[in-house]
């Protein structure tokens, strides 16, 4: 076993909550990076896989623990480190070739070097020819090739990527992975070693060589799966398969309790503190449509049959299961006859039922007693975000406004106006218009 490259050791990170008050986003991470080696960090949104990433190359310093480079302790942003970032993060007056020199700009090379190791690269990621293009003539894929290429230029030791593909086309993120470990096994490549984020387990399986597993608040790690496999792979492979499926049973576990999460052991006549997943309702809609035509069984199943991410397709499982529509036991997937109901129904009939649900449900409860008890029954959207910000401190306030909006909308709850950015009651007797799932 090779000397680990970087030592991650009892890692944990903090941030400031909207009240001021600490709030957990790692706990205790202990992890090794070697050389030769493609690491995946996945699981569910939200459980920390860019803050760890930031945080081991030294652009945010640990709350608790250590990290080490080489034996010795790292401080600062680590040299021999460069990160691709998901959003390209280009700018857009430079060319390509001004853009990949930026990364160059404080190595102490002469002008002849540096416009070489510039030429090279370029040529490495195959854009040789559109070095004096910009940003704005670039295609999704080409832009990705131009961050790979600024990473490249500075020769690093360690090469970071933070869901570098989940901005592209299927094809064009199919090529670059391909691309991406034709890089890292060429004997002549800079390329040593990689640490990849990602929230797709089918692109973790094809690209790694170990697989870290976490669960989510706080981050943690849950497990850590050597692939078998060598490179090239085939995902069809009996082991392929068998990697994916044990990656998928592990983050079901962590996030599809087999009953509703919150809805027992809240105090009498209280509800349970609980958000609800960052979807639109016509997901969940969906997802019974697949349930009605094909029937339910499954979760890794099921996974085969929706154009979804494992993890955004959890998120849509557990808006069904929280609306009462299914039910996981043991990770299986069945309609209940709420969720047959539903399907039943017209809209108006539709609307009458979330209407009644959702208002059993913490988040919009919340909401509603603000409009009673504000003038008017009326309030600003500042005053809701700000609120949200200090009940759910792991949440984005303005996408859980969006979604509680989205979901309020379609059910006549309550409305919003985006002119004003005000939520605002219907008045009693006044219908509020149906909205399409």
């Amino acid at each position: 076993m090779p000397d680990p490259l970087l030592e991650i050791r009892n890692v944990s990170q903090f941030f400031r909550g909207a009240g001021g008050q600490n709030v957990e986003i790692l706990r205790n991470i202990n992890l090794e990076i070697r050389e030769r080696e493609i690491v995946a960090i996945l699981g569910p949104s939200g459980c920390g896989k860019s803050t760890l990433l930031r945080t081991l190359i030294g652009l945010e310093p640990t709350g608790s623990g250590q990290i080490l480079y080489r034996g010795k302790v790292q401080t600062g942003l680590n040299p021999s480190t460069s990160l691709v970032f998901q959003n390209f993060a280009l700018f857009p007056w430079l060319t390509v070739q001004q853009n990949v020199a930026v990364g160059l700009a404080t190595q102490p090379l002469t002008e002849a070097v540096r416009a070489e190791r510039i030429r090279q690269v370029i040529a490495t990621v195959g854009l040789a020819g559109s070095e004096e293009a910009y940003p704005k003539e670039l295609s999704g894929g080409m832009k990705q090739r131009v961050g790979l290429a600024r990473a490249l230029a500075v020769q690093p030791e360690l090469l970071c990527m933070d869901e570098p593909f989940s901005a592209l086309d299927v094809l064009t993120s199919e090529t670059l992975r391909n691309e991406v470990i034709d890089l890292f096994i060429s004997k002549t490549s800079p390329v040593n070693t990689i640490v990849l984020v990602t929230h797709s387990i089918g692109e973790a399986a094809f690209m790694a060589t170990r697989l870290v597993v976490m669960g989510a608040h706080p981050g943690t790690v849950r497990a850590i799966i050597d692939h078998p496999q060598p490179f090239p792979r085939d995902e069809h492979h009996p082991e392929f398969l068998a990697l994916t499926e044990k990656v998928h049973a592990l983050i079901t576990q962590n996030l599809l309790p087999t009953t509703v999460a919150g809805v027992s052991g809240a105090a009498p006549g209280r509800l349970p503190v609980q958000s609800i997943p960052i979807i639109s309702l016509s997901s969940a809609a969906g997802l019974l449509e697949v349930l009605k035509n094909e029937g339910g069984g499954e979760l890794f199943d099921l996974a085969q049959r929706v154009p979804l991410e494992l993890t955004q397709l959890l998120l849509v499982v557990k808006a069904a299961e929280l609306l009462g529509w299914i039910t996981t036991p043991d990770g299986r997937v069945k309609m209940t006859p709420e969720g047959r109901r539903f399907l039943a129904a017209d809209i108006h009939q539709r609307q009458q039922q979330l209407n009644t649900r959702l208002k059993g449900l913490f988040v919009f409860d919340e909401v509603l007693r603000m409009l009673r008890e504000s003038p008017h029954h009326e309030i600003d959207e500042a005053v809701v975000l700000s609120h949200f910000a200090l009940l759910f401190p792991r949440e984005q306030p303005l996408r859980l406004f969006r979604a509680v909006v989205g979901w309020a909308r379609y059910a006549g709850l309550f409305k919003y106006s985006s002119s004003r950015r005000i939520l605002y009651l219907v008045p009693a007797g006044v219908p509020a218009p149906a909205a399409s799932a």
